[in-house]
């Protein structure tokens, strides 16, 4: 009966979450993965925090692939960048993934999660620069390097990538709604890599789950993220780059701090 009660909640958090994937490029695993470790924590589950990572995934899979529809009707979407990135996370975010499930304490992998967004939020803050960049050749070297760091850290966190895929692009002078195109791509593959680890895990049945992913949950998150996810689109095209940066490193330090406080 007491998880009646996170119901509104998670129905809440799929809404935004669907109007965060299309609005930046991300699964939104940043989001809903410290949410649900404070849910299966207050439930008393073992590994509450593995389970959060695991659930998140497929609610990032699921996001991930409404938004690249959304993104498609616009040809908002590269391709070749996209794939490229793609197939080399999902090896790397199952390669994590597996880390996670079978050697990484869950208190060690909360305070890491913490201090990841954190770092992220200063550096979209200080970027100030990457609101100029009109645009860049493609480049294989900085594709390649995304696929590597992206993966890990998507199996490791529970995330989708592009919270990381962006920074990077960035960094390397790709304008940032460019660097959103190329991410939404990427999300789809680099979640089911981390995805795959976590569902073939041996655990007990406690939220109707398989291995570490909690099917019910993840759904009904899932749910809202159909009709928000137009939202973010809208949203996406009339906003400034400078305001995107804004508001995504205001997201990111607030749920690093929830993370590691």
């Amino acid at each position: 009966m007491r998880f009646i009660l996170f119901l509104p909640l998670l129905i809440f958090v799929g809404f935004i979450v669907g109007i965060l994937g299309s609005l930046f490029g991300i699964g939104g695993g940043f989001l809903v993965a410290p949410i649900l470790t404070f849910i299966f924590d207050y439930f008393g589950i073992p590994d509450g925090v593995k389970f959060a990572v695991g659930t998140s995934l497929l609610v990032v899979f699921i996001n991930s692939i409404v938004s690249i529809f959304r993104h498609a009707k616009i040809k908002n979407i590269n391709w070749k960048a996209s794939i490229i990135i793609g197939v080399i996370s999902l090896v790397f975010s199952y390669i994590s993934g597996f880390l996670v499930v079978n050697f990484i304490d869950s208190a060690m992998l909360k305070k890491l999660f913490g201090i990841f967004l954190i770092s992220n939020a200063i550096y979209m803050a200080k970027s100030h620069h990457i609101d100029k960049i009109s645009d860049r050749e493609d480049n294989l070297a900085h594709f390649i390097f995304c696929g590597v760091v992206a993966g890990f850290l998507s199996g490791l966190f529970g995330i989708g990538g592009g919270i990381v895929i962006i920074p990077i692009l960035t960094f390397a002078k790709y304008p940032v709604k460019r660097s959103v195109a190329i991410s939404v791509g990427v999300i789809p593959l680099t979640s089911i890599g981390g995805l795959i680890s976590y569902l073939t895990a041996n655990t007990n049945s406690y939220i109707y789950n398989i291995g570490y992913v909690s099917i019910p949950i993840a759904l009904i998150m899932a749910i809202p993220i159909i009709y928000s996810s137009k939202l973010g689109i809208k949203i996406n095209q009339k906003i400034s780059s400078k305001h995107l940066r804004i508001m995504l490193s205001a997201i990111l330090g607030t749920m690093g701090l929830i993370m590691l406080l």
